[in-house]
């Protein structure tokens, strides 16, 4: 702020933000909001505090940011990047965003259960961060002020569901 401040020339507007664009803080600060949305968390602030490697993942969303990726390959490779031809690691690296959910370790839940708990946060996560509204009332009912059945969380909710998962839980 102070160089720009001090700078009289013309152009000094132009030089600040072809400064602030080039700069790697950058993507970090336009990554903030959708890394929030998606629920980033360098934890997994549920019970434990393993490690956790969706660092892989946020990395990604930076550098797509830094390197201006355009939206709608931003979108694609988080959603489908594992079944592009011939992916290349970042690619299979952006599907991260379909693993970034709560994962629990605690002794004696139901494997079963906590599959259905990950394709109920992958519909809600989905939505809320493509669609621009939040479907978890569905699962219970019609959404009270969007035009959203429980049927249409339910199918979604099927899609989800249909993701091959080992069946277990995430052991530390």
């Amino acid at each position: 702020i102070q160089a720009f401040e001090q700078d009289a020339t013309e152009g000094a507007y132009e030089r600040a933000v072809d400064r602030l664009l080039d700069s790697t803080r950058y993507g970090e600060r336009m990554a903030i909001r959708w890394l929030d949305a998606a629920r980033y968390a360098d934890t997994h602030g549920y019970q434990t505090d393993g490690p956790r490697d969706m660092y892989r993942w946020r990395d990604w969303v930076i550098d797509a940011y830094n390197s201006n990726m355009p939206f709608d390959q931003f979108t694609i490779e988080q959603l489908a990047g594992d079944l592009l031809p011939n992916p290349k690691r970042s690619q299979l690296i952006a599907t991260g965003f379909n693993r970034n959910h709560r994962a629990n370790s605690e002794g004696g839940i139901l494997d079963e259960e906590y599959l259905a708990e990950y394709a109920a946060d992958r519909v809600e996560t989905t939505c809320t961060v493509w669609l621009g509204v939040t479907m978890m009332c569905g699962r219970c009912h019609d959404h009270k002020y969007d035009p959203f059945s429980q049927k249409d969380y339910y199918q979604l909710f099927a899609f989800f569901n249909s993701v091959p998962e080992r069946g277990k839980v995430f052991k530390i």
